[in-house]
This record gives C-alpha cells, structure tokens and sequence, in this order.
C-alpha cells in the first residue's frame, strides 16, 4: 500500500453551509482514521489550507477517498504520492529511571 499527501485548499469565506457539515466531516475523518485509511489530517491556524496523509493502493483511490469527503464541495486540492513518511506518532518515548 501507499502513502499519498493531499494538500487541500479552503475557500477565503467559511459560510454557515460549510460550517454546518463540520460535525458530519470530523465523524467521516474519525472513522479513516480508525480504519488506518487515513494516517494524519491537519489544517492550518488561518483556516486557509489542510493536510492529509492516507493510505491508498493508486492515485486514483486517494483522490475517490477525498471525493467522499463531506466538505468536497469547498476544496480544491493536490495529490502527491509519497517516498518517504516518518513519523514518531505512536512510538513510545524511552524513559531512562
């Protein structure tokens, strides 16, 4: 399986349609995330663009994955298939007594 970065873009107005499939949105990345689809889902402080890194066999089945996004309708984004992806994320950290 690959590891795919998806950069997504939000629109400079956030309107109350947006806001309104947050709850819907969070639940769907929730779900990926606990069935190992999805690895890493970040959005920057000024709300202006994401970060997502999933676990897809093709390009094609990264991209019909961020289809299925609730918030689809309001993003615009880019696909890379990544090399390398290194995270300490759920590596115990070694304490010395």
């Amino acid at each position: 399986m690959k590891k795919y970065l998806c950069t997504f873009y939000l629109p400079d107005l956030l309107e109350d349609d947006f806001w309104a499939i947050i709850p819907s949105h969070r639940q769907h990345i929730n779900d990926l995330m606990r069935e190992e689809v999805i690895i890493t889902y970040s959005v920057n402080g000024l709300r202006t663009k994401g970060w997502v890194v999933l676990n897809a066999d093709s390009e094609m089945e990264a991209a019909a994955m961020i289809d299925k996004f609730p918030i689809r309708k309001f993003i615009t984004y880019e696909l890379d298939e990544l090399f390398i992806f290194d995270t300490m994320i759920g590596a115990p950290k070694l304490v010395m007594n």
